[in-house]
């Protein structure tokens, strides 16, 4: 499933996690032990459920005048890329429910990550090479660079 949005560019861009401890993009297996269910919402509001085993290989999230966007890129177990997106837009936010309480819990306000409505995005990418273009840069730059280099070197010093 694909959808069109407004993509944020690299300078709205403002948060990425990139899971270098087992994220090897270029293989198209791994161990067992690596992969975990994954359970997906997507859909407007989340409603539908999809799974696969798999792992995250990175996240960003985005804001721009128009929203918030959380992007995460998965591997499959058979060696596909899975790109899920989360799309809430500033109107989607409970503005009163956050004004009420702000003075006991104001970090609270910044946690995006628990706002019931949003919409959901998956997308199945065949290869490594097709990410680009599809994900947040920022994303995509630490997985190359993972790719191209060892997770662990060895320094002679």
């Amino acid at each position: 499933m694909t959808t069109e949005h407004n993509a944020p560019t690299d300078a709205e861009s403002l948060a990425v996690v990139v899971d270098v401890t087992k994220a090897r993009p270029g293989e198209a297996t791994a161990a067992a032990g690596e992969f975990q269910e994954i359970l997906l919402e997507v859909g407007p509001g989340g409603g539908r459920k999809q799974r696969f085993q798999g792992r995250l290989l990175g996240q960003a999230r985005s804001y721009t005048t128009d929203g918030v966007e959380l992007t995460r890129v998965y591997l499959s177990r058979k060696g596909k890329y899975v790109v899920h997106r989360r799309i809430s837009e500033w109107s989607d936010f409970a503005a009163v429910s956050w004004i009420k309480d702000w003075k006991k819990n104001w970090r609270d306000i910044f946690d995006i990550d628990e706002q019931a409505w949003a919409d959901y995005t998956v997308e199945i990418i065949e290869s490594f090479e097709d990410l680009a273009g599809r994900i947040p840069s920022k994303i995509y730059r630490s997985l190359v660079d993972m790719t191209q280099h060892p997770q662990t070197e060895d320094l002679d010093i």
